[in-house]
C-alpha cells in the first residue's frame, strides 16, 4: 500500500509539474497590443485590453512575437532584447496610425528668470556641454526648412517643412539669449541648468524642449530575427546593430545625438525601406542619417562576413554629416531615394566601403552629392574603395556633384568609381577626382556647373558630355 500511495503521489507531481509549464507557456502571448491608454498591471495585452508600454509587450511575449502599436507619443525607449534568448520580434504600428517614441529629457516647464523678458531656466539631469550639441522644440516647424514647389519629391511625403522640430541655437551668455531673434540655450556647467528661450508664442506644454540623448531603439545581440514597420524616434539614434536580416520599413529616426540616425554596426542583410533620416549630429559635429561599420580586423577574422545593407527609396536630409556613409568593407546598395541638405556628402562611403547606387537623387548638400574617399586601415585589409553608380542626379551642391579621391595614398589599390548614365546640374564642379583615384564617365552629361571637370577622370562616349 504505502509503494502504491508513494507512485500515486508522484504521478501527481510529475503531471503537476507538466501542467504548471504548459500554463506558463500559454501565458506568453505570441501577439500584443500596446496604447497610450493601456494598462501594464491589469490588462493582458489584447488590443481591447492593450498594455500600456512596449516594455511590458516585450517581456509577455513568445519567441515568435508581434507586438502592434496603437497611435500616440510615448516617452520609453525599446531595448529588444528584453527578453533574452533567441527569438522573431516584429513590432508595428496600428495600420493608418502615427507612432512615436519621444526618447530625450523632456523640459514642459521652466522658471523665467529675472531681468528678462524671455529667458527661461530650468536644472536638467545631464547634458553634453560641447558646442556641436543640439536642443530642439518639438513640434515646431523650422521655417528655415520649407520646402519651395521646385524641390517637391514623392519621398518628402507631401510636408511643407522637411523639418518638424525647430533647433535652439548656441548663445555664449544668458544676456545674449535675450539678445537674439531666434530661440536659443546656454548651459551653466557649474550649476547645472539650463537657460534658454522658446519661438515667439510658444507654450512648453504643448510644445516642450527636448534634449536629445543615447539609443531609442537598441539591443541587438545576433540572436533577434527583427522587422520594424511605421515607428518614430525622436531625439534618439534608431540602432539596429547585430541585427543581421533585419527589415526596416517606413521608420524614421530624427533629431539624434548619435553616429548615425540609423545605425547598423556589424548586421549583414539589413535593409531600410522608405525611412527617413533627420538631422542627427553628434559630439564631433558629424552624424550620418544611415551609418555603417564592420569591426572585424584582418588579424583576427581575415574571413569575416562584413555589414551588408540595402537602402531602398529613403529620405535623408538635414543631417550634420553624410545623408548616407558606410565604412571598413562594408557593402551596400542604394536604390533610388533623395539625400538633400546634408552637412557633408549626400551619399558618400570610404574605408574601403563598397557601393552599388541606382536612382539617387542627391541635391543641395554643403559639399558633395556623391563622394568615395579614404584610404582603408592597413589591418582591414581588403581592396581599396568602390562605388557604381547608375542613372543618378547630383543637383545643386556646394562643392561638387561627384568626387573620387583617395586620402593619403597608402594603397597601391587605387579608389574608384565610376558613373554610368548619370547627371551633373547646377554644381561648383560636376566631376572631381584627386589624387591617384580613378573616375571614370561612361555617358554623363552636365548642365549649368560652374566648372565641369576637376582632375583627370576617364570620360568615354565624351560627344554626350556637354556643358
Amino acid at each position: 500500500m504505502n509503494n502504491r500511495k508513494t507512485m500515486r503521489h508522484f504521478v501527481l507531481i510529475i503531471i503537476s509539474i507538466f501542467v504548471c509549464n504548459n500554463f506558463n507557456a500559454v501565458e506568453k502571448q505570441s501577439i500584443a497590443y500596446v496604447s497610450i491608454n493601456g494598462n501594464d498591471t491589469t490588462n493582458d495585452g489584447s488590443n481591447e485590453n492593450p498594455y500600456r508600454t512596449i516594455g511590458k509587450a516585450l517581456k509577455s511575449t513568445d519567441d515568435n512575437a508581434t507586438i502592434i502599436i496603437r497611435e500616440g507619443d510615448y516617452n520609453e525607449k525599446i531595448n529588444i532584447s528584453e527578453k533574452s534568448g533567441r527569438r522573431s520580434l516584429t513590432i508595428t504600428s496600428y495600420p493608418g496610425e502615427l507612432v512615436r517614441f519621444l526618447c530625450g529629457e523632456k523640459i514642459d516647464k521652466a522658471e523665467k528668470v529675472s531681468g528678462f523678458k524671455k529667458v527661461l531656466k530650468q536644472k536638467v539631469r545631464s547634458f553634453n556641454n560641447s558646442p556641436y550639441y543640439k536642443i530642439f522644440q518639438h513640434d515646431i516647424d523650422d521655417q528655415t526648412t520649407l520646402i519651395t514647389p521646385k524641390e517637391r519629391h514623392p519621398l518628402q511625403k507631401g510636408k511643407i517643412y522637411r523639418c518638424n522640430s525647430t533647433p535652439l541655437i548656441h548663445a555664449a551668455s544668458v544676456a545674449d539669449i535675450e539678445s537674439m531673434d531666434v530661440p536659443a540655450f546656454y548651459f551653466d556647467e557649474q550649476t547645472k541648468t539650463l537657460y534658454f528661450s522658446c519661438v515667439k508664442g510658444t507654450d512648453l506644454n504643448k510644445n516642450p524642449v527636448y534634449l536629445p540623448t543615447g539609443n531609442g531603439l537598441y539591443g541587438g545581440n545576433n540572436e533577434i530575427t527583427l522587422n520594424v514597420i511605421g515607428v518614430e524616434i525622436l531625439y534618439a539614434g534608431f540602432n539596429v546593430s547585430k541585427c543581421s536580416g533585419a527589415r526596416i520599413i517606413d521608420c524614421a529616426a530624427k533629431y539624434a545625438f548619435a553616429g548615425g540616425g540609423f545605425t547598423y554596426n556589424m548586421s549583414v542583410g539589413i535593409e531600410f525601406i522608405r525611412c527617413e533620416a533627420t538631422r542627427t549630429f553628434f559630439i564631433s559635429g558629424n552624424g550620418d542619417g544611415f551609418n555603417g561599420h564592420s569591426y572585424n580586423i584582418k588579424d583576427s577574422n581575415p574571413n569575416a562576413k562584413h555589414t551588408t545593407v540595402s537602402v531602398i527609396d529613403c529620405w535623408s536630409h538635414d543631417n550634420y554629416d553624410d545623408g548616407y556613409s558606410n565604412h571598413e568593407r562594408c557593402e551596400g546598395i542604394v536604390r533610388g531615394g533623395l539625400f538633400e541638405y546634408n552637412h557633408k556628402f549626400g551619399v558618400g562611403s570610404g574605408y574601403g566601403a563598397h557601393e552599388v547606387v541606382y536612382d539617387v537623387i542627391s541635391r543641395n548638400n554643403e559639399q558633395y552629392g556623391f563622394a568615395i574617399c579614404a584610404d582603408i586601415y592597413e589591418n582591414e585589409g581588403g581592396y581599396a574603395n568602390q562605388m557604381v553608380l547608375h542613372n543618378c542626379i547630383s543637383e545643386g551642391n556646394k562643392l561638387a556633384g561627384y568626387l573620387a579621391y583617395t586620402s593619403n595614398n597608402l594603397n597601391s589599390n587605387p579608389n574608384s568609381m565610376i558613373l554610368y548614365d548619370c547627371y551633373s546640374v547646377k554644381n561648383k564642379v560636376g566631376f572631381e577626382v584627386r589624387d591617384n583615384t580613378l573616375l571614370t564617365l561612361i555617358n554623363c552629361k552636365d548642365s549649368g556647373s560652374g566648372t565641369l571637370y576637376s582632375g583627370k577622370p576617364i570620360v568615354e562616349t565624351i560627344d554626350n558630355i556637354k556643358n
